[in-house]
């Protein structure tokens, strides 16, 4: 047992220098600009952020965002082993404790487990709630303390995620192996069907619900779960497969030990009690076959009861060959894995964060995909592709020229497609509403790589002609000069705007910009020209 435990630890520590080493994905700098869009008094969400809660203190110690981000990553590690821990506890009931921190083993080193159970993500901290639950439920004697430990840690979860819906399957098979009374079995059932109709019937009534008052928390969850339902099931059979194909490809044992675990559950002559109890810890992960966004994140996610199900399996093979044998193929996956990965991603993202403070010493609003300046407000809360782009195009609502026309925006950080097309492609209508491609095409100028500022570029002649401004400020004048509103302004000065129309008059011997801002600074370095972004 001491040897299982050295790997686990061994484990821990690769994870422990990915933490500091692996690139930081697009969507945690996203959940870590939720943390300060919430200190920054702007709407921020209260269901499935839990980090929002856990972690605001931390943006107030030394370092950067990606310090922080990392920080965050190492106080979610804990989460993992809590995780481990449970499905440890559990598989012991059909097992010795050897084979119990074996099946916590091939979880920890399981492909992308191994890579994102320390995300800075709601997974991780959702999955080990639900674990901890499904833990005193097997485990336990069901007394009231017990009950009451286990409906506080579920709600817990589905406040962190309302993806805690996909362990109801487990629950409900780990109820009714517990209970033994046929009435009490009728009893669940019912329980179980009242849940589901009160969950139906709230999706029904959400959007005639009040959005203020104490009705408003019932409106949140109910709207959530009308948008989560569309999210999660709209893209039909395995709409992530590639992603399924290379976690079963990082952990070979995990997937036969899986496919063994059913073969075990159906096999002829297992009890009924037994045979509901390990298909409903291996149904969760039948979801991967239809939730659209079965990403390599997810699996941290719903892994854990399929690795306590796979016991008896383990437990088999543990006898056969030995402890060594068993935990070999994980342990070097996980080794792989780590080699792999490429560390020169997180300089790069150092050296834009490095820069757009250069340029910006006091946060400014900003619009990009994914907050990756986590510390500046963000004018749009929200992605510029995937689910989010698809809700924006549905609602029709211009919802970027709005937050240009609520306050000044001076920076674009194009570090997506949709949001780089807007200055390469040539034409309007493309992956944006008509009103905001073309507010943000025509008041945005080149600065620093992809980082764009406010700013006007005007042709040289003599003809007389308005300029729209849509981000209002002190704009610094670049090639000639201007006469703009009747007053001239040499090469050089500084011309506070309006927001609104100015009229360009006067010769222009050479074309003129305006630059947002008093002589911005530039960085003295490149942005990077590699990739600052990893798949996953």
């Amino acid at each position: 047992m001491q040897l299982v435990c050295a790997m686990l630890a061994f484990v821990i520590l690769l994870q422990v220098e990915l933490v500091f080493s692996k690139s930081v994905n697009w969507d945690e700098f996203f959940h870590f600009s939720q943390i300060h869009q919430h200190l920054l008094g702007r709407p921020s969400p209260w269901l499935q952020a839990p980090f929002v809660a856990l972690f605001s203190w931390v943006p107030a110690l030394p370092g950067d965002n990606i310090d922080h981000i990392q920080l965050i990553r190492l106080l979610t590690l804990p989460f993992e082993l809590v995780t481990v821990a449970a499905i440890a506890a559990m598989a012991s009931r059909f097992g010795d404790h050897e084979t119990a921190l074996l099946c916590g083993l091939i979880y920890a080193t399981g492909g992308y487990v191994f890579l994102h159970a320390f995300a800075l993500r709601a997974d991780t901290i959702a999955a080990a709630l639900l674990m901890v639950a499904l833990w005193l439920g097997l485990c336990r004697p069901l007394r009231a303390m017990e009950i009451a430990a286990i409906v506080l840690l579920v709600s817990l979860a589905f406040v962190s995620t309302i993806k805690a819906v996909l362990y109801a399957p487990a629950f409900l098979g780990v109820a009714l192996f517990r209970l033994e009374k046929p009435a009490h079995r009728w009893a669940l059932a019912g329980a179980a069907s009242l849940a589901v109709f009160a969950g139906l019937l709230l999706l029904w009534l959400a959007p005639a619900l009040p959005e203020t008052g104490l009705a408003a928390i019932l409106y949140d969850i109910g709207q959530l779960g009308r948008l989560s339902i569309d999210r999660m099931f709209s893209a039909g059979v395995f709409p992530q497969g590639g992603w399924l194909v290379r976690q079963l490809a990082f952990a070979p044992l995990l997937s036969i030990a899986i496919l063994a675990a059913l073969l075990y559950a159906c096999w002829r002559g297992r009890g009924w009690r037994d045979r509901i109890l390990f298909l409903s810890l291996l149904a969760p992960l039948a979801t991967v076959a239809i939730y659209r966004n079965a990403f390599p994140y997810h699996y941290a996610f719903i892994l854990p009861p399929a690795a306590v199900a796979i016991a008896p399996v383990i437990g088999w093979l543990r006898q056969r060959y030995g402890v060594v044998a068993v935990a070999f193929l994980p342990l070097v996956g996980a080794i792989l894995l780590s080699v792999t990965q490429d560390r020169d991603i997180l300089p790069r993202q150092r050296v834009i964060q490095t820069g757009i403070h250069m340029i910006f010493p006091v946060p400014v609003t900003y619009i990009d995909n994914s907050g990756m300046a986590g510390d500046f407000p963000r004018a749009v809360n929200q992605f510029a592709s995937g689910w989010a782009l698809e809700n924006y195009f549905r609602s029709g609502q211009p919802v970027y020229s709005q937050a240009l026309a609520a306050e000044p925006v001076p920076m674009l950080l194009a570090n997506n497609v949709v949001l780089q097309d807007l200055f390469h492609d040539t034409f309007f209508d493309g992956r944006l509403l008509h009103d905001d491609d073309k507010v943000l095409r025509e008041n945005y100028i080149p600065h620093w790589g992809r980082v764009f500022v406010a700013g006007k570029t005007i042709a040289p002649g003599e003809r007389q002609i308005a300029v729209e401004i849509a981000v209002p400020g002190r704009y610094t004048v670049e090639g000639g000069g201007i006469d703009i509103d009747g007053r001239h302004y040499a090469a050089g000065s500084v011309v506070a705007l309006a927001r609104g129309t100015h009229m360009v008059s006067g010769r222009r011997t050479a074309q003129v910009t305006l630059r947002w801002g008093d002589h911005l600074a530039r960085p003295p370095f490149a942005w990077p020209k590699q990739s600052y972004l990893s798949e996953y």
